[in-house]
């Protein structure tokens, strides 16, 4: 009877694996709107009345940081370690040069409320918000212009392709794109009214908006052409972000959803959370963030599809195999066998021995494991992958050839 019993939850368990979004304590009930990582370990939110949060830990404690106003700070970007910016009510830019420590006001030249903030570097940054409202730097904030966008929506995201070409997205299906460093917006054609909340591009070309309604859209053209992509969801979607041109995450309405080939299909990914997500972050292929309201931050450190365990078996003895395909290009299975319940992380490294990846991190029943490592963005060399489980330890070497 003890073993059917132990079955039968080892069985429950591997059912639930999935859900890999695990909540942080973020010590805040405040809004959390804005997300943006700088490191591994470091990362900031911001949220309403002026609420900065700050994590050195990768998102294990957060503290609160003093940002000198009460002004709702809905978006926050981090360009370096050191250097970021926030945007919100009334116009509001602050920038900080410490890592958060000290925040200056920057002179905006608008008062209306400014919603996004994007930077491609130290340099060049753009913000864009209420009533059609864009505006621009070239000199990391000191001066900020005001763009003639064409639309009196609201443009709650911009991103910036190259330091001449941008897109932005708004309210009623609207789509702008710049060439020119925003000296003419050009309205692109949606195909949707549907207010959009949300754009990334992945290349000069390739780029996804996503916004209510489940909407997300896809161009391969720079925007000549959007088309509709499949998500199975029609709840709102609040952000969108790709780490890999294939690999990337939108999140909104009790909804998070992930896709794996470049929008072709998005999967469900559960999430205990019962309000809106509003923005969305990874600082590797797996390590990721999404925060929303009343204070929520979540994390997944496997991209939130979750390492499947293949067989409740309890094996005899603790091992990790040797990853297949390898060589490999993109994509790897990774396969272990743990003896006993306990505290498992499974990491790789870059032949400095640097740390690249951490595709397992938290505490995981007996049983046969099997998890995918997706290389997308690293350079063709020699890895290593390393498991670690109470007191076992092996390290094993694969290749990744591009």
């Amino acid at each position: 009877m003890k073993k059917i019993i132990l079955f039968l939850l080892l069985l429950l368990i591997s059912s639930q694996s999935p859900a890999q979004w695990i909540q942080q304590t973020s010590g805040s009930n405040e809004t959390l709107l804005g997300v943006s990582f700088s490191s591994l370990q470091t990362g900031y939110v911001s949220g309403t009345t002026g609420a900065i949060l700050k994590t050195t830990d990768n998102g294990k404690s957060w503290n609160p940081l003093s940002s000198g106003t009460t002004n709702f700070l809905r978006d926050i970007f981090f360009v370096n370690a050191l250097t970021g910016w926030i945007v919100g009510e009334s116009g509001l830019i602050l920038k900080t040069t410490t890592a958060g420590v000290n925040w200056s006001q920057q002179v905006s030249n608008t008062t209306q409320h400014l919603v996004h903030v994007h930077f491609i570097d130290n340099l060049t940054g753009s913000a864009s918000g209420q009533n059609g409202v864009i505006i621009n730097t070239t000199n990391s904030g000191d001066t900020w212009n005001v763009q003639n966008s064409g639309v009196s929506v609201e443009i709650p995201c911009i991103t910036l392709i190259t330091s001449a070409d941008a897109c932005a997205v708004g309210f009623n299906g609207t789509i702008l794109r710049t060439t020119n460093n925003g000296s003419n917006w050009i309205q692109q054609t949606s195909g949707t009214t549907s207010d959009l909340r949300s754009v990334y591009y992945t290349s000069f070309n390739d780029g996804y908006a996503a916004g209510y309604n489940g909407t997300i859209l896809k161009t391969t053209n720079s925007g000549a052409n959007w088309t509709a992509l499949t998500t199975n969801t029609t709840n709102d979607l609040f952000a969108i972000y790709f780490y890999t041109t294939s690999t990337g995450t939108a999140v909104g309405t009790n909804k998070i959803i992930r896709t794996t080939d470049g929008g072709g299909s998005w999967i469900n990914q559960p999430v205990s959370s019962t309000g809106d997500l509003y923005d969305v972050t990874f600082a590797n292929l797996n390590s990721g963030w999404t925060v929303g309201q009343t204070g929520r931050i979540f994390f997944t450190n496997n991209g939130g599809t979750g390492v499947k365990m293949i067989s409740s078996q309890i094996p005899e003895k603790y091992s990790l195999a040797q990853n297949y395909p390898n060589p490999f290009n993109p994509k790897t299975i990774i396969n272990y066998r743990l003896s006993s319940s306990g505290f498992v992380t499974l990491k790789v490294f870059d032949i400095l021995g640097n740390e690249v990846s951490e595709i397992v991190n938290e505490k995981q029943s007996p049983g046969i494991y099997e998890a995918e490592f997706d290389a997308g963005k690293l350079s063709s060399g020699i890895y290593f992958y390393k498991l670690e489980a109470g007191n076992f330890s092996e390290v094993k070497k694969m290749t990744l050839i591009k």
